[in-house]
């Protein structure tokens, strides 16, 4: 379960720094740069575990980058969820997808869960759409 933003900052599972716009903007692309490595693999049985941590991944660069231009650093990623649910106002039909994504990544790491070539095109096809999302946001905090 996804916690408010300062249940995070009180854990100590974010820190306040101060705004990096240079961080931010690297980090940005650099997820636009993996997802145009992901969309690229062959997606198949074996390769489908791999594909779709670089595809989290993607998403979780992404987000830390939003965090980075209002000076925070996450140190989980639950908290970079929770964050963009408070500070983004993103709807929650997209934050309960990347949660799920989450969770389904920290099994595929941890436990050696199987995922699926179905599972690893919803993932990427998710990131396809979200990450614009997240690129708009970007934009909108640099313009400010």
């Amino acid at each position: 379960m996804i916690e408010n933003f300062q249940f995070y900052l009180d854990k100590g599972m974010v820190k306040k720094t101060a705004p990096n716009k240079e961080s931010a903007a690297a980090l940005m692309s650099r997820a636009y740069a993996r997802l145009g490595y992901v969309r690229a693999q062959k997606i198949g049985k074996d390769t489908a575990p791999f594909i779709f941590e670089g595809t989290y991944e993607v998403l979780r660069e992404a987000s830390q980058a939003l965090m980075e231009l209002k000076g925070y650093k996450p140190y989980s990623h639950e908290a970079q969820i929770s964050f963009l649910r408070e500070f983004c106002g993103f709807p929650q039909h997209l934050i309960s997808t990347f949660d799920r994504l989450r969770i389904l990544r920290n099994k595929c790491m941890y436990g050696a869960a199987h995922i699926s070539p179905e599972t690893c095109k919803e993932a990427l096809g998710f990131a396809v759409s979200f990450l614009p999302e997240l690129k708009k946001r970007f934009e909108e905090e640099t313009k400010s």
